[in-house]
């Protein structure tokens, strides 16, 4: 029997705000030493109050209005209730039914997600356990740091589709400065919920289910398990890959998926059993006595363009798409977009020197060009264009540079030298085959240190040599 993939994520991206979500210590959980960023919010002890971040609701709004979410108007805190030991206050205060930004939509590549809901809440701590299992610490600098969730409908029905999204999303943060979304510092995490069924139910994509509420498409759903502690994007793909393999095998040997929380074991490569899955009752929610209820100001939408536009610019000038995402990856996209309106002919190799020369792409964008219009104009090879990038960056201008690469030769007598010095090749060239012809063009190359116009050696080549 084949079976129907069907996945809903939970992504998790830590905010970059300067100070906690409740309180006024240092967000940095990464970097300081374990235990310092803390106070008594922190930790919840008796008499401490927390006060809201301003500056974190106001960067989760603007995800919203950037992702085309409905934004509320006014929205509360709940105690979320779970004992961990990494959460000192044995609650997590979080949104319960009033998250910011509901019904928000992503595009990636023509293909519409939809995001449920993006809500706010505190960070736990970071339990770290010694290699040999002997101990377990707790640093509590991350415990209280603004924590996005963003929550997706179940319309993932790939391991690649679901890992892509997560790789927008991170795309997304970065580009709005909401977050540096580094996942081996934790700044971004993943869970995903992972349920099979037999093909022909026809799951959420069917034509009965479409505009049904996402209670009601998720009776047509399998049983849910949920994976948590996925932290790179890889894993996202092989713990899905491991769940729907293993959720297969179960039903065809007549077994049922038990409703779990499953962890991913990136060492085995496996999903584990955790626990039996929580239900909101679990969570025992309720308002949060010390916070008040927030009305909400919707500003205008920040200007920065989305990854997916940006790529979209990139493909417009004639861009393959694999090189235009990495371009976007790298925010280098803006460079080629800069060029490719003052040369044109200057941006495919602009684009190519991006992504393969860390030498090129850390010249400044007037250097660039005008190396680029130079090795155009002046017939330099890649080894001649390198060998400039070398120089500018140890101290030279880009027009001192330019001004010695672009040295008038009388070529004949250089070419004359070359040709009876290689009369193999010359042979070679004359009975037809073509490649001896460049070897003796960077043979005169070679004599002129680079500095000739490779263009004009090979004319004057073939017009000696007859051919």
């Amino acid at each position: 029997m084949t079976y129907q993939l069907t996945v809903g994520l939970e992504v998790h991206v830590e905010l970059k705000t300067k100070t906690k979500m409740f309180c006024g210590c240092a967000n940095d959980p990464f970097d300081s030493k374990p235990n310092i960023n803390v106070c008594p919010v922190c930790y919840g002890l008796p008499g401490s109050l927390p006060l809201l971040n301003k500056e974190a609701i106001r960067l989760t709004v603007e995800l919203g209005q950037a992702l085309n979410g409905q934004i509320a108007e006014n929205t509360f805190w709940a105690r979320k209730n779970y004992f961990y030991p990494d959460l000192p206050k044995g609650y997590q205060i979080s949104q319960s039914t009033s998250p910011l930004v509901k019904q928000a939509r992503i595009e990636i590549d023509g293909v519409k997600h939809q995001i449920q809901r993006i809500h706010l809440e505190e960070d736990a701590g970071k339990s770290v356990h010694q290699a040999d299992q002997s101990a377990s610490r707790v640093n509590f600098n991350r415990a209280g740091v603004p924590l996005m969730e963003m929550v997706t409908e179940p319309d993932f029905h790939s391991a690649e589709d679901a890992k892509r999204f997560c790789q927008e999303i991170q795309r997304i943060v970065r580009a709005l400065g909401i977050s540096d979304a580094d996942m081996e510092k934790g700044q971004m995490r993943c869970e995903a919920n992972i349920s099979i069924a037999p093909s022909n139910w026809q799951l959420a994509t069917s034509k009965e289910t479409e505009g049904q509420k996402p209670e009601a498409r998720s009776q047509k759903l399998g049983t849910k398990v949920e994976v948590k502690n996925i932290n790179s994007f890889r894993a996202v793909e092989k713990a899905i890959t491991y769940e729907y393999e293993r959720q297969t095998e179960l039903l065809d040997k007549g077994e049922s998926v038990i409703h779990e929380t499953r962890t991913w074991d990136s060492i085995a490569s496996k999903t584990v059993s955790m626990r039996s899955k929580e239900t909101s009752a679990d969570y025992r929610y309720f308002p949060e006595p010390d916070l008040p209820i927030v009305e909400i100001e919707v500003g205008a939408v920040k200007s920065a363009q989305l990854p997916e536009d940006r790529r979209r610019a990139l493909e417009s000038i004639g861009t393959p798409a694999a090189i235009a995402q990495s371009l976007v990856d790298k925010q280098l996209d803006s460079r080629v977009l800069v060029i490719n309106n003052r040369e044109p002919e200057l941006t495919k190799e602009a684009a190519h020197l991006m992504l393969e020369s860390t030498a090129f792409a850390s010249l400044n964008l007037e250097d660039q060009t005008k190396l680029l219009s130079a090795k155009k104009s002046g017939g330099w090879t890649k080894d001649t264009l390198t060998v400039a990038m070398k120089e500018i960056g140890n101290g030279k201008t880009a027009e001192e540079v330019i001004a010695t690469y672009s040295e008038k030769f009388v070529l004949e007598p250089i070419i004359v030298e070359v040709i009876t010095a290689n009369q193999a090749a010359v042979n070679d060239y004359t009975s037809g085959k073509e490649n001896a012809l460049h070897f003796l063009v960077g043979q005169v190359m070679a004599k002129t240190k680079g500095k000739a116009n490779i263009n004009e050696v090979r004319t004057e080549l073939k017009d000696i040599l007859g051919q």
